[in-house]
């Protein structure tokens, strides 16, 4: 549009007629202005598109400078402002029209040049509100797009959290099992000086009995945690195990009875392996906490209700610890929680007795 009103002027130097400095001046300044201008339009877009305004009023090679502003006005300030600022533009150049002066073929030439300001106008609006809009809609894509990378890291991080949660359970409830068997034969070994050497042959076979088993559980856990290369894990003991881990009690010097009552075939996989955990940390607590104290153990099925229960006599200079249970009641209650059950332990008439209660028709949570 500048070098487009430029035109009279370039027609008349190649003529070699005069040029009126006056009408190249009022051409030529405000154009330049304009331009310049534009430098800021981003940075300063409401100044600028005032300036322009003010120099629309005495030059029409702003127009393009206008044009420019009015889109960025429409992509950056949307389209409240930008019906504001195209209404304050189109004004500015139909003042021009009310030149008393005007002649009748200046009139038509700023007639057509209104009706192109106001077609330049319309699209400049236009088109800025389209780039805005498909940049909100880019902007919301990404939005949309970190949203769900977030939730998938989330899911990723809770999942591995509950992966490590469920190995340490495993751990503890395994290897404690075995290093307790080890502690109480080493103390045996410790403490008593009547032992037969048939009898300190066994209680060292126990310790590495129990040790290797221990290490070998670890070695499974460890390589479970290293990922995909890893070993397949050996199959989880259920209640059919239950005579085997009370018979490696009453090995090891503990004294342990076990009822079963109802058929334990029918308890689910999940529970059946949950109850065995539950069962085997009792047996090892009342071995750490009542050394030398009798065990019973109870695993009835009754119904839609597994239910495990053991009970020992307090050691006699025990104290039981009501506000604040140990690790192995702590996951006694998580594996209950896994299957949906309740577990309620604490001391009657002179017994510590843990009773936990699955229920058969929920399954688990977690497959442990």
């Amino acid at each position: 549009a500048f070098l487009y009103y430029l035109t009279p002027i370039a027609a008349r130097l190649v003529a070699g007629r005069p040029l009126p400095w006056l009408l190249v001046a009022e051409l030529v300044v405000p154009g330049l202005i304009a331009l310049v201008g534009l430098w800021w339009r981003e940075r300063r877009p409401l100044t600028i598109v005032l300036l322009v305004a003010a120099l629309w009023l005495f030059s029409p090679t702003v127009l393009g400078a206008a044009v420019v502003m009015q889109e960025v006005i429409a992509r950056k300030r949307g389209m409240g402002v930008a019906l504001a600022t195209g209404l304050l533009l189109f004004a500015t150049k139909a003042v021009a029209l009310f030149v008393p002066d005007t002649s009748g073929a200046s009139s038509t030439a700023l007639t057509f040049e209104l009706t192109l300001a106001g077609a330049g106008l319309v699209i400049a609006t236009l088109t800025g509100l389209l780039m805005s809009s498909r940049a909100q809609a880019a902007h919301d894509r990404e939005a949309v797009e970190r949203a769900r990378l977030d939730a998938e890291m989330s899911r990723i991080n809770e999942a591995r959290m509950a992966e490590r949660e469920r190995i340490a359970r495993e751990m503890h409830d395994v290897v404690a099992h075995r290093i307790s068997l080890v502690a109480m034969h080493a103390n045996a070994l410790t403490y008593r000086t009547n032992l037969t050497p048939d009898e300190a042959r066994e209680a060292a076979r126990m310790i590495q009995v129990n040790a290797q088993s221990s290490l070998d559980e670890l070695r499974t856990m460890l390589a479970t945690l290293r990922g995909a290369d890893a070993p397949p894990a050996t199959p989880q003991p259920t209640l059919a195990e239950l005579g085997v881990l009370v018979a490696d009690a009453e090995d090891a010097g503990q004294h342990a009875t076990l009822t079963r009552s109802g058929d334990l075939s029918a308890v689910p996989p999940q529970v059946s392996r949950q109850a065995f955990r539950i069962a085997q940390e009792c047996l090892t607590n009342a071995r750490k906490h009542a050394p030398g104290a009798p065990v019973q153990l109870a695993v009835t099925c009754t119904g839609e209700i597994l239910r495990v229960r053991a009970s020992n006599p307090l050691a006699d200079l025990a104290l039981p610890r009501v506000s604040a249970p140990g690790l192995g009641l702590v996951g006694i209650a998580e594996r209950v929680s896994l299957v949906g059950g309740t577990v309620t332990h604490g001391v009657q008439q002179g017994q510590f007795v843990v009773d936990a209660v699955l229920p058969l028709g929920t399954h688990a949570k977690e497959d442990a």
